[in-house]
């Protein structure tokens, strides 16, 4: 069955030589011959640990070992946007030449989502357009929060107008996150809560603050299932209505509704009754195929044994595998 993977990652290898051993943060270090660690404030972000998280060859071997054929390719935390303005600019550049080099290298197995400088809405505007118009792009990758931003600043306004204007998908993937601190006291690895609920809270905030009514042909990727959104959608709700006067908020319809019209999850979960929650409430058009490649706490192979295990129709299972992705990001497939 053709396989289309909407989150995984690659490490350009530049990227890697320029965060290697650099004084502050983000950092990375290497472990072994193949072997890396990226750390930002004292917290492990990311682990490598196969030649085919930094390069084309090793991961189309790994890709066909797995039966992907094609990967929807993006640069993972740390992003271009926890450095100096100049510095993100620059990178966000050469990140974007790199991903979609090789994408014309190996045309056809990939297809990248944008990398954009945040801390600069207008050279993000600008990079969107270049990204768009001369390299082909599919998407966009937005972290969890922007250098500690929440994601739905009105700042970053044009540059949801831009998107829903070209019809490219965001895919909300987890930063830095905002709890850092709550997860170094509890002692506690950022990917078990930090990342989870700090994607859940960038989704929930594009939402509670009116930016997907505003823009309603906004499409976002909220990755791992969803955070906790699917699993906490009644809570959500009664606080949004409980609590909207105190914050100013206002929407047509409640929260949820939203939810299920706007955005899509990967199937990066890895417990069988998450799944059969997430499907039940977000219906099988919205669930894409992950597998987190170039993360430890992922795994292709778990990916489609998790989805095959839900017993659906092959018709079901053709949409979650590749036709859900196939149609949002556009791809003849």
């Amino acid at each position: 069955m053709t396989m289309i993977d909407v989150h995984n990652h690659l490490y350009p290898k530049p990227w890697m030589d320029f965060l290697e051993g650099r004084a502050g943060s983000p950092t990375m270090r290497r472990t072994g011959p193949t072997n890396f660690v990226f750390s930002h404030e004292g917290m492990r972000l990311a682990t490598v640990s196969k030649p085919g998280h930094y390069e084309w060859e090793p991961r189309i071997k790994d890709m066909d070992e797995y039966g992907i054929d094609i990967q929807m390719v993006s640069l993972t935390t740390p992003g271009v946007e926890l450095f100096p303005k100049a510095d993100g600019i620059t990178w966000a550049k050469k990140v974007n030449d790199y991903l979609a080099e090789g994408c014309r290298k190996y045309k056809g197995r990939f297809y990248a989502l944008a990398t954009l400088p945040y801390q600069d809405v207008k050279a993000s505007l600008k990079e969107l357009e270049r990204c768009h118009k001369e390299l082909g792009v599919k998407g966009i990758t937005i972290f969890s929060n922007l250098a500690g931003k929440p994601i739905y600043l009105k700042e970053f306004l044009p540059i949801y107008e831009a998107a829903e204007s070209l019809d490219l998908p965001f895919f909300v993937h987890p930063a830095p996150p905002l709890t850092t601190d709550a997860m170094k006291k509890a002692r506690m690895p950022l990917p078990l809560y930090g990342f989870i609920l700090d994607t859940t809270m960038a989704v929930t905030g594009l939402i509670f603050e009116g930016i997907v009514e505003r823009f309603p042909k906004l499409k976002i990727i909220h990755a791992h299932l969803g955070g906790v959104f699917p699993y906490m959608v009644g809570r959500i709700d009664d606080c949004f209505y409980t609590y909207q006067k105190d914050f100013g908020y206002s929407l047509s319809q409640p929260p949820s509704a939203y939810y299920k019209k706007n955005v899509w999850v990967d199937t990066i979960s890895f417990h069988l009754p998450s799944m059969k929650c997430c499907l039940e409430y977000m219906g099988v058009n919205r669930l894409l195929i992950g597998t987190d490649y170039a993360h430890p706490i992922g795994g292709p192979e778990r990916v489609a044994k998790f989805v095959k295990a839900l017993k659906l129709p092959k018709e079901d299972n053709e949409k979650i595998f590749w036709k859900n992705a196939a149609k949002l990001f556009k791809l003849k497939v």
